[in-house]
């Protein structure tokens, strides 16, 4: 008997071990991973988790600048309408200043002018996920995972680009060729010209971070193209770390399903060995009776 019971604990380890192996394969199938838990193998699963935490992080780093790129690319819409207005504006002065208008052409210029002083207003207060984007300059933080940007959006208001007082008084003067000049270096400033040149407008304004329209339109364009580098390097990044993790941790499926088969095999030989064994004790014990 002491022969029988060595054989049937010999059975029972044997398929202890093949159950023990052919459930680690079987998760090593679902998840995908060779090393589904610690146990499988320490230092291995801690490099895989290393890089799996880098995979997320770097995926967030690019959705976060996908996002504010987004909200640049509203904001250079909004800022190229703008420009638009001002050319506009620039026009109407233009016309203004010729010797066929009477004043009651000029009060008609005038009120046009108004509208599109009205509309930079309206485009600097659009909005992106409840921000309003270009009714102050603010610096925006992009978080990643190799640190953090600081984006600029400048203010281009009407008052922002000195078109309007501290009342919102339009700040342009149609009476008389002089003045149209003078309201005339006033647009040209807001449209074209940075902090930096000389003359009374800048002067007027120079508490106000000036930059004109063109210069916050080709800025915005300019921080675009770097997030574009900048979420292409992070698409580059993930697909290099999950080749990293591929090759530490992807189960091979065929060598995994091969394996499952032969752990099965060992289980139902096992497991038909301490059936027998029982079976011979129950007809010996029968005997004994």
């Amino acid at each position: 008997m002491a022969v029988g019971i060595n054989g049937v604990n010999s059975a029972l380890n044997t398929l202890n071990r093949a159950q023990t192996a052919s459930q680690n394969t079987i998760q090593r199938i679902a998840t995908g991973s060779r090393y589904p838990n610690a146990r499988n193998g320490a230092s291995q699963y801690a490099m895989a988790q290393r890089i799996y935490n880098n995979i997320g992080s770097i995926a967030q780093s690019n959705r976060n600048t996908q996002n504010v790129g987004a909200m640049l690319r509203t904001a250079s819409g909004a800022a190229n309408n703008t420009v638009q207005a001002l050319s506009g504006i620039r026009q109407n002065l233009i016309n203004a200043a010729n010797g066929t208008n009477n004043a009651s052409d000029r009060q008609n210029l005038f009120r046009e002018i108004e509208q599109r002083v009205q509309q930079i207003d309206v485009n600097a207060n659009i909005q992106y996920n409840g921000q309003r984007l270009l009714t102050g300059s603010r610096n925006l933080t992009v978080a990643g995972f190799t640190g953090y940007d600081n984006v600029r959006i400048n203010d281009l208001t009407s008052r922002g680009l000195g078109l309007t007082d501290d009342q919102g008084r339009v700040n342009i003067d149609l009476n008389d060729n002089e003045a149209i000049q003078a309201s005339l270096d006033r647009v040209d400033n807001a449209l074209n010209v940075a902090r930096g040149t000389t003359g009374t407008i800048e002067t007027a304004i120079e508490d106000l971070d000036f930059q004109s329209a063109l210069d916050v339109e080709t800025t915005l364009g300019a921080q675009q193209q770097r997030l574009d580098y900048q979420a292409s390097m992070y698409m580059t990044m993930e697909e290099n770390e999950l080749n990293a993790a591929s090759t530490i941790d992807d189960s091979n499926i065929a060598q995994e399903i091969t394996n499952l088969r032969s752990q099965q095999a060992q289980e139902r030989l096992a497991l038909f060995a301490t059936q027998m064994f029982n079976q011979n004790r129950a007809s010996i014990l029968n005997l004994l009776r």
